[in-house]
């Protein structure tokens, strides 16, 4: 029970769904080369070990063996994804801002990190007009596949050149800095799963976009029920090996 105990601190924190062999089929072509399936693909694998552990009639012997699967595979997943990610440093993702928003951006958001910590693709930009406190909260940097999907919400970070982090009442011409959230190559792979890694492998570019308008809306639906239909296709995989 105790090398059971000990080996379970370290992989609950993974939450992914599917097996190490259907991340395999994640394109590793796109603009974050194989980051996204390996993400995928030692998350899997952590679940399964964590599966295994949690089963009953389980040997000390066994427990034994289940612990050093799980640290091997963990040394392997924080090398592979050391090296993974350290090629994505400094890659320039195209970025695009909805029409009327009212802002410019200079350029590409570069992929930046630091350590073992979240990939960010970052860039700069200028408000083009006077800008609310509503106008700021309503803001979304909307991560696009090669569908023109979005690939999720668009999390993310906008703080003012000056050092200010809210750009609330600001006016136009007030330059900035943007972070955008790339949900892919985390070491702890936290609820990451096969789905999102292949909806990532992807990714084409940012598009900024204000929330409340239709075309943000009409992204959303269309997200969802991309969801909802992995969902139940996953289902259907599960029915179907009973």
């Amino acid at each position: 029970m105790a090398m059971i105990a000990f080996a379970a601190v370290g992989i609950t924190s993974c939450g992914g769904s599917g097996s190490a062999d259907e991340a395999d089929e994640i394109p590793v072509d796109g603009l974050l080369g194989d980051v996204p399936m390996l993400t995928a693909k030692y998350c899997n694998k952590i679940v399964d070990l964590r599966n295994q552990l949690f089963s009953a009639g389980l040997t000390e012997e066994e427990a034994k063996k289940i612990n050093e699967e799980f640290k091997k595979t963990q040394e392997e997943r924080d090398a592979k994804l050391l090296l993974a990610r350290e090629a994505l440093k400094g890659k320039e993702i195209p970025v695009e801002v909805q029409n009327g928003y009212g802002v410019s951006v200079n350029g590409t958001l570069k992929i930046e990190f630091e350590g073992k910590g979240s990939i960010d693709a970052v860039g700069t930009g200028e408000l083009q007009k006077d800008f609310s406190n509503d106008d700021i909260l309503n803001r979304a940097v909307v991560p696009i596949d090669t569908d023109g999907k979005a690939i999720d919400k668009g999390y993310g970070l906008w703080y003012a050149e000056d050092g200010e982090t809210s750009l609330s009442n600001r006016k136009k011409g007030t330059k900035f800095v943007v972070k955008a959230f790339v949900s892919v190559g985390q070491f702890s792979a936290n609820k990451k799963n096969t789905n999102e890694m292949k909806r990532w492998a992807k990714l084409a570019k940012f598009i900024i976009m204000d929330k409340s308008s239709d075309e943000y809306k009409k992204l959303m639906e269309q997200l969802e029920a991309d969801k909802k239909a992995e969902e139940i296709e996953a289902a259907k995989k599960i029915v179907g090996e009973k």
